[in-house]
């Protein structure tokens, strides 16, 4: 057993004896209140289409037990595809940060705690192997986080990796992306690795289709949608086929449904579009846009009702249970900004929200 599993098995019991001591509104019990008190950055949890929120800031740091997720910049939200309760935090000032109890206490990652990480993979077959990004680097840990390591550097200072993801049919294979438009694979566990494809703008969504490992969408920031349908030997791009949808070429995230192939949603600089044919055309969604700055920053599909389509902005969460027909508006119990979100795979109730600093962007 790692020590960091272990520790977080020694402070499951210390939260539960600790708890009812401190009070629940110190460490986010189930308060009704959708006002925050102190600072409230970190992760949010609803389990109520945003009536009630819970604010997930305890963090243990060695024999002590603080509200310090409070104060966490998240810029990525992950979920082990085996467990549920393993979640990754990719933070800005405060490195990798886990939980292995759904979010009710944090820790950080020893090597990674003063790292900015950008996002992070976990392989889906093998907990105890993960990857993170920061700035030029792929970090790698095959130890459950114990001990990492530079799996792979680019020497270009000016660049920076924006993606990362684990093939979940064939582990051994690994996706990056980075600013500078490379689009990076390797197929031996992150060893060595190639670049298959130069786009003319930074790679904002790297995603793999949920029914077809094969099939690769890689959204840029100006450059469309890059799509492969062979693991990245070859590609087309998508972009005249977005018609008159405006700024649609300028990606900010692709999302694949979970229980019908074809079927792809885009997050775009402003709005939101879907295909119904994996990219040949594409309609533009009827949405909600008083969410603050009329940007939308992240959208999440409910694995297991795809009817259920929650997306985030700067100042409100709005959900759909007709696959966008209707939407609900929830006003954010933060004064800063939504930036992620991430639907439990098992339960679609529970919707966990990222936040950063309202004065900056992702």
């Amino acid at each position: 057993m790692n020590k960091n599993f272990s520790k977080s098995i020694i402070w499951g019991f210390a939260l539960i004896l600790l708890l009812p001591l401190l009070g629940q509104g110190c460490f986010g019990g189930s308060s009704k209140t959708n006002t925050a008190t102190g600072p409230d950055l970190g992760v949010w949890k609803t389990s109520d289409r945003g009536l009630t929120w819970v604010h997930k800031k305890a963090f243990v740091d060695g024999p002590t037990l603080t509200a310090a997720a409070a104060d966490f910049s998240v810029q990525s939200i992950t979920i082990d595809p085996q467990d549920r309760l393993a979640i990754y935090l990719g933070t800005q000032e405060n490195g990798l940060v886990y939980s292995y109890d759904g979010g009710d206490s944090w820790s950080a990652f020893d090597s990674l705690e003063a790292v900015d990480v950008k996002n992070v993979a976990v392989d889906s077959k093998n907990k105890c192997t993960l990857y993170a990004i920061s700035l030029n680097k792929i970090y790698k840990t095959d130890t459950c986080g114990r001990d990492w390591e530079v799996g792979f550097f680019d020497p270009r200072t000016d660049v920076s990796f924006t993606q990362i993801m684990v093939d979940w049919f064939n582990p051994t294979i690994v996706y990056a992306g980075t600013t500078d438009g490379d689009i990076f694979k390797s197929t031996d566990e992150g060893e060595s690795w190639t670049v298959v494809k130069r786009v003319n703008a930074s790679v904002s969504s790297l995603v793999l289709s949920p029914h077809d490992s094969r099939l690769i969408y890689a959204g840029t920031d100006g450059d469309g949608i890059w799509k492969s349908l062979d693991g990245g030997i070859t590609w087309m791009q998508i972009r005249k086929e977005f018609g008159d949808i405006g700024n649609a070429r300028r990606v900010i995230k692709v999302v694949p449904d979970p229980s019908n192939p074809n079927l792809i949603y885009l997050v775009h600089r402003d709005g939101i579009a879907k295909s119904p044919d994996q990219g040949a055309t594409w309609e533009a969604m009827a949405l909600v846009t008083d969410i603050g700055e009329n940007k939308i920053t992240d959208l999440a599909v409910d694995s297991n009702d795809p009817k259920q389509i929650v997306y985030t902005g700067p100042t409100a969460l709005v959900f759909t249970k007709d696959t966008g027909a209707t939407w609900e508006v929830k006003k954010l119990p933060t004064a800063n900004h939504g930036a992620v979100i991430l639907i439990d795979p098992t339960d679609g109730n529970n919707v966990y929200l990222g936040v950063l600093p309202a004065k900056r962007k992702r």
